[in-house]
């Protein structure tokens, strides 16, 4: 069959392809994008004895192909909301239990990790000694994590 020949069989079931894609995709922009694709597809094809055939199934392929990436993307967007909610469930906890440390630890703790000062620089600003501070943290750290460990 030559192409001008394809190309008119493949037009004139171009509804019948628009609603197949319709009807599994529910998004009329995804039915169209799906049927230009398939009828590309056929028309590059040599040696089709049935195009119209052909161009149906790559229609239904490509149509659960889309079905199937919107489900990924669907999933991976709940899990990216899951993820969020965790994390600051678990920097709300942080933040409660860092409460429950003496102000200097605390102080220490806001210091370096939150404001981002050296451990010199801080040790300098609370009057410590390097492995004075050193040590608090240390403490401050391994109770912050025994204090989490205990609520998740």
């Amino acid at each position: 069959m030559n192409r001008a020949k394809k190309k008119q069989e493949l037009i004139e079931h171009y509804l019948d392809f628009y609603n197949v894609a319709l009807s599994m995709l529910r998004n009329e922009d995804d039915a169209k994008d799906v049927v230009q694709e398939a009828l590309v597809r056929t028309l590059v094809k040599v040696g089709l004895r049935n195009p119209a055939g052909y161009c149906m199934v790559a229609v239904k392929h490509l149509s659960v192909d889309r079905l199937r990436h919107r489900q990924q993307l669907t999933r991976i967007d709940e899990m990216t909301l899951v993820a969020d909610c965790r994390q600051e469930d678990l920097l709300s906890i942080l933040e409660q239990k860092k409460k429950e440390l003496p102000q200097l630890a605390q102080a220490a703790i806001d210091l370096h990790y939150g404001e981002g000062y050296t451990l010199s620089q801080v040790a300098a600003i609370m009057g410590l000694s390097l492995s004075s501070l050193k040590r608090l943290l240390c403490h401050a750290r391994n109770d912050l994590k025994t204090k989490i460990e205990t609520e998740i």
